[in-house]
């Protein structure tokens, strides 16, 4: 019996995790992926232009952001979206963490009908621009998603019953010329 029953509850775990690594994929089209592109501005300051691909339309996005730079303490002191795909949502959000040195991005078209969803295509959602708080050069900054509270994870909402997790590409920072 104990053979049986053990065989049985291995078998349920196998199918609920086949069940969760499916529902990542994308059957009805291109995966939708988000774009992390850090750039340095100056010695102190770098840019993140955080990017879209979507083959569907989407109503909502949560996208928490974790950056560093070793023990140099850095912070994310603006985020601009004019210009950006969002910009004409209603809700647009940008919360700073300076302890954790995360950021979260969240946006809401509309709850009513007045801004129609995100239709499918691609370009920036927004910038995001990070500082020095110890005024000492920024050599090397790491950006990648994380997970802040309570509970913000890197995701895309097709409907309010229908979340989308999409893929993550970080590119690598340009490497600037010394002169």
């Amino acid at each position: 019996m104990n053979l049986r029953r053990t065989t049985l509850i291995v078998a349920a775990f196998l199918f609920v995790g086949a069940v969760n690594l499916s529902a990542q994929d994308d059957k009805f089209g291109a995966v939708d992926t988000v774009f992390i592109e850090p750039y340095k501005i100056d010695a102190l300051n770098w840019g993140i232009n955080v990017s879209l691909f979507n083959d569907e339309e989407i109503i909502a996005l949560s996208i928490p952001l974790t950056f560093s730079d070793g023990k140099n303490r850095i912070v994310a002191d603006s985020t601009i979206f004019t210009g950006g795909l969002v910009e004409n949502f209603k809700v647009k959000e940008a919360r700073s963490d300076t302890a954790m040195q995360c950021l979260t991005i969240g946006l809401i078209n509309d709850i009513g009908v007045s801004v129609p969803p995100l239709p499918p295509g691609r370009g920036r959602i927004a910038t995001v621009f990070v500082s020095s708080i110890d005024k000492k050069e920024i050599s090397s900054l790491k950006v990648d998603t994380t997970t802040t509270p309570p509970s913000n994870t890197l995701l895309l909402v097709k409907q309010p019953s229908d979340p989308l997790v999409p893929a993550l590409v970080i590119k690598a920072p340009a490497k600037s010329e010394k002169k």
